[in-house]
């Protein structure tokens, strides 16, 4: 992985996504020439935070939003506290607005792929848990860009309590006629369970037979832990979905 510029931003807002999850916006500087593809992550450090040899903790996260976000001076970073062993992720929970961070990038190939003939008939996009977060900004993008292909986001997490992104999400379901939601509990118990779930339960890759019929023309995007995208991966192939046609990035 070739390096990148490092880039000095400011953390200018922290949105509290769920419990264990912060969605970190980074004002870029004016005028920067830095940019990305929909779904690619780049590399968050933290000036003066250093491991036992002295050098930069780097971690690795995609980004959140959308390219055309940059317009808007910023990008933003979802990520989870992982708690005993996560030792980046406790000390960026731990930081303030007008906090600096350091990013580089981008880097990846899990990304929106640009159409230059036949749009696919519709995206159909797999998540779990934090996977969510380069589908999130797969779909901002195609959004803002006043896409007219369908949207189908199946999206599976453990406790109603850990839907990231859920007034977003919910909104572009409720107004949009073209964007299919559905989403998924895996957890045994279901603390928290809010009155008027419409989601389903069980984990979302056994769910896939029931909701996608077969292939026709789609373009499909997955990301979650590995197991997950695994499962999904096997299940578009065995329905005859061409390999061109499947993205998919694990945590």
């Amino acid at each position: 992985m070739a390096s990148r510029e490092v880039i000095e931003t400011t953390l200018t807002q922290i949105i509290h996504e769920t419990p264990r999850v912060l969605t970190f916006r980074l004002s870029v500087p004016m005028g920067h020439p830095f940019t990305f593809k929909a779904g690619q992550f780049v590399m968050a450090s933290i000036p003066d935070f250093l491991n036992t040899k002295g050098r930069p903790v780097r971690r690795a996260y995609s980004v959140a939003s959308s390219p055309l976000d940059l317009q808007k001076g910023y990008l933003e970073l979802t990520i989870t506290r992982v708690g005993d062993g996560g030792f980046f992720s406790n000390r960026i929970h731990d930081c303030r607005e007008g906090d600096r961070i350091l990013i580089d990038g981008p880097y990846g190939a899990f990304h929106l792929r640009e159409k230059s003939g036949l749009q696919p008939s519709r995206y159909v996009f797999v998540g779990s848990g934090s996977g969510i977060a380069p589908l999130r900004g797969m779909i901002r993008t195609l959004l803002m860009e006043g896409s007219k292909v369908p949207i189908d986001l199946y999206y599976g997490f453990r406790h109603a309590h850990d839907f990231i992104y859920e007034g977003e999400l919910l909104e572009y379901a409720e107004t949009l006629s073209g964007f299919r939601l559905v989403t998924a509990l895996s957890g045994r118990d279901h603390p928290g369970l809010p009155a008027g779930w419409k989601g389903r339960f069980g984990r979302i890759t056994a769910l896939l037979p029931e909701l996608v019929p077969g292939f026709s023309n789609e373009e499909i995007y997955m990301c979650g832990p590995p197991e997950m995208v695994r499962q999904t991966e096997a299940f578009f192939q065995s329905a005859g979905y061409p390999e061109d046609r499947i993205h998919k990035e694990q945590w």
